[in-house]
């Protein structure tokens, strides 16, 4: 989320990615939840031959006894990211957007600053852009933001002209997170698609891949809400006031969803060469490259780790826990498992009640070797 920018915790996917060399102590989501002060947890596990396994522990609301539910909605912040650029992928393969275009041939009715002119989607959809979150990351913007009323197409345009129109803020090629990379890659999307991200990728994922309970913002109604934890003291976050980022950022941090849901779209990295039908294995070799020596780097919408015990291969990660929720995903296609932990809660403590979430989930995969 653009409300806590440093939401791809690359040391703590990495030291996830990295266990199985020594046993591990399993912690219980109910000691989580109490060493945290998380109101909830969820984790699911999608692993061959055998049913997906959902889990969730504690409370929707800090202040109420309500108690989470396996089919209750959680907001998946930067792992929207992996979807964007799976659609994106989508897309390209069907020949409605092309890989290594440009800005210009991207924002063909923009006025692009010629510092931007060699800078392809793939560098966007990497964070290697040299793109700043910094103009869209102040008080008055994102108020602004929240209150903007135009379409959305709209707003992203209006977006897009704003770090087009200047000089990169840095030279393309190093990685440096940020969520307005997705902005464009979105903006990109609405242009080759001529319809709004949301529709776009609403019709042409969530509804294929049968992720019915997917949508944007966060969760209202009898959901789980989101939190801020300052030490004991937890705060509910109304869903309807600033509980997440503006729409405009959207592709880059806004879908929700069920834990159920997840095992749809992760069916796509789990190693079949088909991409579970959506995408083509030139699309996932894409996505799972980061054009790094060490094969450690960033991919397409993805973290990736090359070789890891565990996982008897490279490993996809995702980690977010920006603003009010966490949610932290790892994807090993060679051994055909995805686990995934989420928190209605963000910042630091959802950081740590994920990433020990994951620790469990992930041990017996470790232990087996």
């Amino acid at each position: 989320m653009i409300l806590d920018r440093r939401s791809l915790l690359i040391s703590g996917v990495a030291g996830i990615a990295q266990i199985g060399q020594h046993a591990q102590p399993r912690a219980t989501p109910a000691q989580i939840l109490r060493e945290t002060h998380v109101p909830a947890l969820g984790g699911l596990v999608v692993a061959p031959k055998v049913q997906p396994i959902i889990s969730v522990m504690g409370r929707r609301r800090a202040n109420l006894g309500v108690q989470v539910e396996p089919g209750d909605l959680w907001l998946a912040g930067a792992a929207t990211q992996s979807m964007t650029a799976a659609l994106y992928a989508r897309m390209a393969q069907t020949n409605r957007a092309e890989w290594r275009a440009r800005t210009p041939d991207l924002f063909p009715d923009l006025k692009v600053d010629p510092g931007w002119n060699d800078v392809t989607i793939e560098d966007f959809l990497q964070h290697r852009s040299g793109v700043s979150d910094a103009p869209v990351s102040t008080s008055e913007f994102l108020a602004a933001a929240s209150r903007d009323e135009r379409p959305l197409e709209v707003q992203r345009t209006q977006f897009a002209k704003l770090i087009l129109s200047a000089p990169p803020p840095a030279p393309a090629g190093t990685y440096a997170f940020a969520s307005a990379n997705y902005v464009l890659v979105g903006a990109a999307i609405e242009r080759a698609a001529k319809a709004v991200w949301e529709q776009v990728i609403s019709g042409e994922m969530f509804t294929p891949l049968g992720m019915t309970t997917a949508g944007f913002g966060a969760p209202t109604g009898d959901e789980p809400w989101g939190h801020q934890v300052l030490g004991p003291r937890v705060l509910a976050i109304k869903p309807t006031g600033i509980a997440d980022d503006p729409p405009v950022f959207g592709p880059a941090a806004r879908v929700h969803l069920a834990l159920s849901d997840y095992i749809g779209f992760l069916s796509i990295f789990l190693g079949k060469a088909d991409g579970a039908g959506y995408l083509s294995a030139d699309s996932l070799r894409r996505i799972a490259d980061p054009r790094t020596d060490s094969g450690d780097g960033q991919g397409l919408g993805w973290t990736v780790l090359a070789s890891r015990g565990w996982a008897k291969g490279p490993v996809l990660s995702q980690q977010s826990a920006g603003g009010f929720w966490a949610c932290n995903i790892a994807v090993a296609p060679a051994r055909g498992v995805a686990v995934a932990a989420v928190s209605n809660a963000g910042g630091a403590a959802g950081a740590a009640a994920t990433e020990r979430e994951m620790l469990t989930l992930i041990q017996p995969y470790a232990a087996a070797g």
